[in-house]
């Protein structure tokens, strides 16, 4: 792979659905700032014709995250196309039981550039899931989020994530210094 200059990133949107996003309970923590930073970086994404793929997780019958709902909508906040991907997951790793493996395979994407929420659950997941799968993995470090939880603030956890994720299963970039090039 060293050297070679035609590999393809794709970015990666877990979760930005209308039924976490409004979710009144558990406030996803600077949300209206995380969807301006995820539009800036699909803007980019565009312009170098890489991959992007939405994420929805999906679940059971009467849950807010149930498939075909307005809850289970990708937020409509975010710059969508009719020729972005989306996959539905049902665990917190994007990659199992779903198509995106095949996918990123069919289209030859190496790297993978992530974001979405919540930050210790589906985003950090993804992350391992990628490294583990020999993807090169760039997280945005202020492209990802979560609430509050009983023991720590969003921000805490967000920081926490990012320096853990950032010492062995990715490189950290953020929203504005991210380049969509095919190489770094």
């Amino acid at each position: 792979m060293k050297g070679d200059n035609m590999s393809k990133s794709a970015l990666i949107i877990i979760d930005m659905q209308v039924g976490i996003l409004a979710d009144i309970d558990y406030p996803i923590f600077q949300s209206q700032k995380l969807i301006d930073n995820i539009n800036h970086l699909i803007e980019k994404a565009r312009r170098k014709d890489a991959l992007i793929i939405f994420i929805r997780h999906t679940e059971a019958t009467g849950s807010p995250l149930e498939i075909h709902q307005p809850g289970w909508q990708i937020t409509p906040d975010l710059h969508q196309q009719s020729n972005d991907l989306f996959i539905e997951k049902y665990t917190p790793d994007s990659f199992y039981k779903t198509s995106l493996r095949d996918i990123l395979d069919q289209q030859d994407v190496k790297r993978l550039i992530i974001t979405g929420v919540q930050s210790e659950y589906c985003v950090d997941t993804t992350c391992r899931s990628a490294f583990a799968l020999g993807y090169e993995t760039i997280l945005i470090e202020d492209g990802h989020s979560t609430c509050d939880s009983n023991f720590l603030f969003a921000d805490q956890i967000i920081k926490h994530h990012n320096q853990v994720l950032g010492t062995w299963f990715v490189t950290l970039r953020t929203h504005d210094t991210m380049d969509f090039d095919h190489n770094l």
